[in-house]
């Protein structure tokens, strides 16, 4: 079916700007409006008048882009309607922010000029009727102004976004107390963070605050802690220092705090606990320490918990059982230790959960795998020992491929891993709420490397239609490959390297058209190499062969070979398929014995070494 070609974007800002300036009186914007957009197109050099000649009539309050105030009444003379949105997103301008035409538009209450690509530096000039800015994605540079705030009182949103403002902020910065969202994420701010964001913190309405991604140091102002409007604070990957402020727990209305990829330090505070209507909680990638606090038990709303890659020590408490809107939950890269706490079985809603690279020991429970919601598992790098646990594998519904939103949304595992998770929010100016929503990237998948792992693969794990990851290796299990894996048609990685599987490589395995990493090296394997794409996934397995010359009995036999190769690799030397037959070392010992002694009898030099006289002193 054939696609209508779209308008070029130069044309379209062309369009939109020549409708306003040259409409009929009778529906054209004020005199100053119209100026200002005869002005505006001539700063952004847009093409000239005849390019769009055919086209006539009346300015339309719908046309793309610009919309109009109704005309007032009742009102002293004839009352025109004025511009009240001009909307140019993503229409590739270039140039400086045209600053002396948009002044004059007088009425104007949205700018949008986000994802083109304009220069310069933040003016001080624009409309003071303004409530929202969007200048994101662009290429501004230099600091944010000190007069910004001041010039435009009215100013509700503003986001900057997505730049090159690199300079610090003024200590001096600070808003009015109207500002409901402020967004200066990714740009390449320095400096500290202002002591007071917005000038009067008891009366502000200031509901969003995203500094996240740029270079902000030094320690988290205690005066963000005076802003109780505050529901969601961003300050993520920044070089801040320090505790997180006691007072943290003021914000009773906060629903999102990302402090995560900082420096900072100390413990997760109690207080958070007054956070009460928490939902996201990011603090990985920092140098927090201590035990997780059991008054984290109040957080009852919280869906995602992210306390990674810190030095977290101590037990998961059994108070957190009480978090029963967990989605997410990630441990991983800490210090935590005892065995599994059944906590973690109250967590019903649970869809993700890592507790890799800690010290966790003791015995997979039998629930491990009866999440109903569960798509991903990663209990990699721990101390667990036994089997795993042969149960609960029907109840999850992803993992066995139902689910089909989940499905539908997943691709190849090596472009989600490691997971991603992804938070974002926006605020709502109709209910002055912040509409919050996260996105988990990451393939359903099951990890349990690296533990002391025995026994058999449980039939019911490879029985799990849905995986598209699944990871064993660096264990001690034995027996054999069972034969349904072959079945698992979503699978795209598969590792069981190193432990002591034996018997034969499943045939299924090379028909598995969905899978592009394959890994059994170093187990027990047996029998011929079956046909696959994956050169080196057998690597040293002593008794696979190839080719034609692979007979029978060249296939080891079920228990000759216990043990993967890195332990007992001298297991079996004596048998058929050790690493020297019987007769191949009773032949070099004998020729060994017989070259030593012709060297002794032909050579005078080696007699008088070997049957030189002992010299006694006293």
């Amino acid at each position: 079916m054939p696609t209508a070609t779209p308008l070029p974007h130069h044309l379209l800002a062309t369009l939109l700007l020549l409708l306003l300036a040259s409409a009929p009186r009778p529906a054209a914007p004020a005199s100053t409006d119209r100026a200002a957009l005869l002005a505006f197109r001539a700063a952004l050099s847009l093409p000239s008048r005849a390019a769009l000649s055919s086209w006539s009539g009346p300015l339309s309050p719908s046309w793309r882009g610009v919309s109009l105030h109704p005309a007032a009444a009742p009102a002293p003379s004839p009352a025109a309607p004025s511009v009240a949105e001009l909307s140019l997103r993503g229409l590739n301008l270039t140039g400086v922010l045209p600053v002396a035409p948009l002044a004059l538009l007088r009425r104007l209450r949205t700018l949008d000029l986000s994802a083109n690509a304009l220069s310069g530096e933040l003016p001080c000039s624009l409309p003071r009727s303004l409530l929202v800015l969007d200048l994101s994605r662009n290429a501004l540079s230099g600091a944010v102004p000190t007069c910004l705030p001041s010039s435009l009182p009215a100013l509700h949103t503003l986001n900057l976004s997505v730049n090159f403002l690199r300079l610090p902020l003024s200590p001096r910065l600070s808003f009015p107390a109207r500002l409901a969202a402020l967004d200066l994420s990714r740009n390449a701010i320095s400096g500290a963070v202002p002591p007071r964001i917005v000038a009067d913190p008891d009366n502000s309405a200031l509901l969003l605050l995203d500094l996240s991604h740029n270079r902000f140091s030094g320690e988290i102002p205690a005066g963000i802690a005076a802003v109780r409007s505050l529901q969601g604070l961003f300050l993520a990957d920044n070089q801040l220092s320090g505790e997180i402020p006691p007072g943290i727990g003021n914000l009773t209305y906060l629903q999102v705090l990302d402090l995560s990829n900082n420096r900072l330090s100390g413990s997760v505070p109690a207080g958070l606990a007054g956070c009460f209507q928490l939902l996201y909680l990011q603090l990985g990638g920092n140098q927090l320490s201590g035990a997780l606090r059991p008054e984290l038990d109040a957080l009852a709303s919280l869906k995602v918990l992210d306390l990674s890659n810190n030095k977290i020590s101590g037990e998961i408490p059994l108070p957190l059982a009480g978090c029963r809107s967990l989605e997410v939950v990630d441990l991983s890269g800490n210090e935590i230790s005892g065995e599994l706490s059944s906590a973690v079985a109250k967590w019903l809603s649970l869809k993700f959960l890592s507790l890799a690279g800690n010290q966790l020991s003791g015995h997979l429970p039998d629930w491990m795998f009866s999440f109903p919601l569960l798509q991903w598992l990663d209990l990699s790098s721990n101390k667990f020992v036994g089997f795993i646990p042969d149960g609960g594998f029907n109840v999850t519904e992803v993992l066995n491929g139902g689910g089909g939103q989940a499905q539908a949304q997943a691709t190849p595992s090596e472009t989600v891993l490691p997971p991603q998770l992804f938070v974002s929010a926006s605020v709502n100016t109709v209910s002055w709420q912040l509409d919050l929503r996260y996105d988990l990237q990451a393939a359903t998948g099951i990890d349990l490397s690296g533990n002391e792992l025995r026994g058999e693969i449980p039939e019911g794990l490879v029985a799990m239609k849905g995986l598209e990851y699944l990871n064993l290796s660096c264990n001690y299990l034995a027996g054999q490959i069972p034969a349904g894996l072959g079945g698992m048609g979503r699978l795209h990685t598969l590792d069981f390297s190193h432990n002591g599987l034996s018997g034969e490589v499943p045939p299924g395995i090379a028909a598995m058209a969905e899978l592009e990493v394959l890994n059994l090296s170093y187990n027990s394997l047996s029998g011929p190499l079956p046909t696959m794409k994956f050169p080196g996934a057998l690597a040293g397995n002593p008794g696979i062969c190839s080719g034609e010359g692979c007979s029978e009995n060249a296939r080891t036999p079920e228990g000759k070979m216990e043990g993967s190769n890195r332990r007992g690799w001298l297991g079996g030397w004596h048998g058929e398929n050790g690493w020297v037959s019987l007769g191949a070392f009773c032949i070099s010992t004998m020729t060994s014995f017989y070259v030593s002694l012709a060297t002794l009898l032909c050579s005078s030099k080696a007699r008088n070494f070997v049957f030189r006289p002992v010299r006694v002193e006293y």
